[in-house]
């Protein structure tokens, strides 16, 4: 099936009432798992990777790839690129490599800017994208992400963290975001935080974040824009089906199977020491990563949603 536009698969999940699962696959081989969990569940699919990997991928490989495995996929797939971990002076010619490797959709994260600095970043990415005719996903509001590279406080996670009121997004302030940048959709803050190993993170994973889901409707009455969850694997299971009733319309999940992919990697070492093949190793815990990406469609009413 060729490749569908990130505004269209949005737009049918809020038609249709759920939330298009948006996956990341951080090698190749998580490609197909990704591919089958769709098909197997009958979802659409927006697959994401942040410009940092797709260059240490190989750009040009890398994406070919990608391409190849949406076209010849028998539900609706969209490549998006995911968020930098930082904004520096590459992130011009990073979009441009993006576009130009058939990227359908990239988002410019500058929430942990000033909202001016955000503002004109955004635009200047915005404009970029519209002209090669593809979509364009800001962020306003910080999620709090508690490991190593990007993070600009120093203290440690704790069971009880609460998201603090002053860095999730402001509904009126998503609306002038979007009027003056022109998004197409806005990735928001309304109480998701991400863990990860670094931070000792051990299955099962804790689904303690709570969601703002007032925040969520007031955003979502203020603006028109597609609105996205990225940082769920902590958050609530029923706040996700909520956050979904009040507007989301793309779910972004990631830690969690990392999480599962090097606990299922490591136990399989220690038990069979004569594995030698990467296959080998690979395939229980990638297994159990497509089994968890299916849970998640189901959760966000994804499944059986793909002719939509």
């Amino acid at each position: 099936m060729p490749l569908v536009s990130e505004n269209t698969l949005l737009s049918n999940a809020e038609k249709g009432n759920y939330a298009v699962p948006g996956l990341f696959p951080f090698d190749m081989d998580y490609i197909k798992i990704i591919i089958e969990a769709a098909e197997e569940e009958n979802s659409p699919l927006i697959i994401l990777q942040g410009p940092e990997f797709i260059k240490d991928f190989s750009a040009p490989v890398f994406s070919s790839a990608l391409l190849t495995a949406a076209n010849n996929a028998k539900v609706p797939v969209c490549l998006s690129v995911d968020h930098a971990f930082k904004i520096d002076e590459n992130i011009f010619n990073d979009v441009m490599m993006c576009i130009h490797n058939g990227w359908k959709s990239i988002m410019i994260d500058g929430s942990l800017l000033s909202y001016e600095e955000n503002v004109k970043i955004t635009k200047e990415i915005v404009r970029l994208c519209h002209a090669a005719g593809i979509a364009c996903c800001g962020a306003l509001g910080e999620v709090r992400r508690f490991f190593p590279g990007v993070r600009n406080y120093k203290e440690p996670f704790k069971d009880d963290f609460v998201v603090p009121d002053e860095i999730m997004t402001d509904p009126e302030q998503a609306k002038n975001f979007v009027d003056v940048t022109g998004v197409d959709s806005l990735a928001i803050s309304i109480g998701q935080y991400v863990r990860s190993l670094w931070e000792e993170e051990k299955l099962p994973v804790k689904r303690t974040a709570r969601l703002d889901l007032d925040r969520l409707k007031a955003i979502r009455e203020t603006t028109s824009a597609h609105l996205i969850l990225h940082g769920s694997s902590h958050v609530n299971e029923e706040d996700l089906k909520e956050s979904i009733k009040c507007g989301i319309s793309e779910i972004k999940v990631a830690s969690e199977y990392g999480v599962i992919w090097a606990t299922a990697v490591r136990d399989i070492l220690v038990r069979d020491k004569n594995l030698m093949f990467p296959i080998d190793i690979q395939k229980p815990a990638l297994q159990k990563v497509k089994e968890m990406m299916m849970g998640y469609m189901r959760v966000f009413n994804s499944s059986g949603k793909a002719g939509y």
